[in-house]
């Protein structure tokens, strides 16, 4: 039981936590951004989905939005933008906690306005918003975390908070495994994912594919039948590779690409960056540390053979 409550209360995957604030911070501030000239129109009172269905929606399952509030066009104006602001200050750090409330509720908000141009990415996202209201997410590359190294002042976490920390960061990555692994067992049941044809059906749809990675694929059987299987091992793999160390990064840099290319060759832009920053909190401080510690040698090593390479054209220049 000691073992259990020193293990708890130290706070693990901080530098993780504080990433995956930063990157949910500027998908929203993107969002908010793509769609701010088309803001009345998309979320609106009067615009694609008016008021008084939205209300009935709103109802009808029995769900909640600030933006239901008032009809008022200066009411949608003043939640939107403090939507905006607040997406802002999540993503810089200030306030970490009261900030990360705020903000869950205007994004929960918004998401609940309109799912009609939304692409499942929403989804996730609110749930691991919601889970990191408890985490510490302003260790790292923050305001807040700049205050204290302005004022000199410690960070002092309590058992309590460590606690609900850590297990913030753990319901996050069994969400993240409980998904993944749905995910594969649904494809499995699926006929045409069992006959590895499911990739070529999936491209046939205009608003899913892009017509040169779509021509590519289809080009061949083979790789129709790759990228189909491939997908559901990577994906019904990753919550038993995670338990080992080498084989976690492994499926890390699996599932990440498989990412990249949704991102790419659906066109899920928003869904698969919402899922690499996720995974995020796969990666352990201490494995942070070494990347951060290679990187900065790495451009040590850059800067040092610039000057060295013009001071040596310097004197050759002289003589």
């Amino acid at each position: 039981m000691n073992q259990f409550i020193q293990l708890l209360s130290k706070p693990y995957i901080t530098i993780g936590a504080s990433l995956t604030r930063i990157g949910f911070g500027l998908l929203l501030l993107y969002f908010y951004g793509i769609h701010y000239a088309q803001r009345g129109y998309l979320w609106g009172p009067n615009g694609v989905i008016d008021f008084e269905l939205f209300q009935s929606t709103m109802i009808d399952y029995n769900s909640f939005s600030l933006y239901g509030l008032s009809a008022s066009p200066l009411f949608f104006e003043i939640i939107f933008h403090l939507g905006l602001i607040f997406a802002f200050l999540y993503t810089i750090g200030f306030k970490g906690r009261f900030t990360s409330i705020v903000n869950f509720i205007l994004v929960f908000s918004i998401h609940e306005r309109n799912h009609l141009i939304l692409d499942g990415g929403d989804n996730v996202m609110r749930i691991i918003l919601f889970y990191l209201i408890f985490a510490q997410t302003t260790r790292f590359f923050s305001v807040d975390s700049y205050r204290r190294q302005i004022t000199d002042r410690e960070v002092k976490t309590s058992f309590v908070s460590s606690s609900l920390h850590n297990l913030a960061i753990l319901a996050a990555v069994m969400q993240l495994c409980i998904m993944y692994l749905n995910s594969a067992l649904y494809k499995v049941m699926g006929e045409v994912w069992q006959n590895g044809t499911a990739v070529y059906y999936t491209l046939q749809v205009e608003e899913y594919s892009l017509p040169f990675f779509r021509n590519i694929i289809n080009s061949s059987d083979l790789i129709i039948a790759l990228v189909t299987y491939g997908t559901v091992i990577v994906q019904i793999s990753f919550p038993f590779l995670l338990f080992n160390k080498r084989t976690k990064y492994f499926s890390l840099i699996l599932v990440v690409g498989m990412h990249i290319g949704i991102g790419i060759v659906m066109g899920l832009f928003t869904f698969s960056i919402t899922m690499i920053v996720i995974d995020l909190l796969l990666i352990s401080n201490k494995d942070y540390i070494k990347a951060f510690s290679f990187i900065r040698s790495k451009i040590k090593n850059i800067k040092f053979s610039k000057k060295r390479s013009s001071k040596d054209e310097g004197t050759v220049s002289e003589g």
